[in-house]
């Protein structure tokens, strides 16, 4: 590997380290071709950096300053090797940090880029991927871009098909402006135990309203619930699993936590009755003075379902009573038999039912 234009031209870079997998020469070349040639300074941050071959280039090219994010310690010192090869050392700074983490104390510290580079690897999910690329937003200077390098199968799109996106070889680019990146994600919780055809009603409406949502699984570790949290995750992906837009992840802490960490400004929960609102309304309160970014909104339910609990639905399917009208057909076999107290080898089912 080695630098393919600017001051650091045709360096040699140091070993590329076990488990790392760099952008190409060739990919980088046709990259900075599509971004333009050089740049007249401005910070650039290399998010996943691996070797910093991306943050590095762009130095070269006239970046005046960058910050690499990555958390493998072997990475960590070949970036650190790179710079100093390259001369770079003074103008750029090495965080040993998950990205995550990394973008909230950037955040904090008020810093912006006019280049932000992602190049996460390939076992990153794409939801989590989406989830760090939403909050880049507050951390991108006007006019910036934001590169996403991804070597998945082709018909992966990230974000609702928003960006630019190019292929090379077995390799997915897709550049980002600001307005890109406004993406409007939700989160959706529930303890889903199990999830009734009334959730799932008001989980399709938000699917509608919103760029992605988060269908947040409660641990709910109190309330001892029948099934597992991930069989219960299992569920629910097996009901949404024609909405795109739409994932589903176990929560275990404070929501709003949960909502930031995920880039969401809204929590969605719905209502079935004016029974539920005064709960519901001291929990919204609680929850905007804990994280004043995040809002909650209510959807109304369906009339149909507007008298449907998971509690209802429990006691009925317990003492062997026909719940086939609230609960999702593909799931019903599976909550009939972990509900009613016969529950042979149920993560089995549900991990087929799941598959199929």
């Amino acid at each position: 590997m080695r630098i393919i234009a600017g001051t650091a031209r045709g360096m040699r870079l140091a070993p590329v380290p076990p488990g790392v997998r760099p952008t190409s020469d060739r990919v980088r070349e046709s990259l900075f071709n599509a971004l333009g040639q050089f740049f007249d300074g401005g910070a650039v941050l290399d998010l996943y950096a691996g070797t910093g071959s991306l943050g590095i280039e762009a130095l070269s090219r006239g970046i005046e300053r960058a910050t690499f994010v990555e958390k493998n310690g072997r990475a960590v010192a070949t970036i650190r090797e790179n710079l100093r090869r390259t001369g770079f050392e003074e103008r750029a700074e090495v965080v040993r940090e998950d990205a995550g983490r990394a973008l909230e104390r950037l955040r904090e510290h008020g810093r912006t880029y006019n280049l932000i580079f992602m190049d996460p690897p390939y076992r990153i999910a794409t939801t989590e991927v989406e989830g760090v690329l939403s909050r880049l937003d507050a951390i991108l200077a006007p006019g910036g871009r934001v590169v996403v390098e991804r070597g998945d199968a082709p018909e992966e799109v990230l974000l609702s098909e928003k960006g630019v996106t190019r292929r090379y070889g077995g390799t997915v680019v897709t550049v980002f402006d600001r307005s890109d990146l406004m993406m409007n994600v939700a989160v959706c919780p529930g303890s889903f135990d199990p999830i009734t055809v009334g959730h799932l009603d008001v989980i399709r409406r938000a699917s509608g309203v919103f760029d992605h949502v988060v269908v947040a699984v409660g641990a709910n570790r109190v309330k001892n619930p029948r099934l597992s949290p991930g069989d219960r995750v299992r569920l629910v992906e097996k009901v949404t699993g024609d909405l795109g837009n739409v994932s589903v992840e176990v929560m275990d802490g404070l929501l709003v936590e949960f909502a930031r960490e995920r880039g969401a400004r809204v929590i969605v929960k719905g209502l079935r009755a004016v029974s539920d609102f005064n709960s519901e309304f001291e929990q919204a309160q609680l929850n905007q003075t804990l994280e004043p970014e995040v809002e909650t909104m209510f959807i109304m339910a369906a009339a149909k379902h507007s008298f449907l609990s998971s509690s209802a639905v429990r006691e009925i399917a317990n003492y062997g009573g026909d719940v086939s009208e609230f609960i999702p057909r593909e799931i019903l076999d599976s909550v009939v038999e972990a509900y009613s107290g016969t529950q042979p080898d149920l993560e089995r089912r549900i991990k087929t039912e799941s598959k199929g």
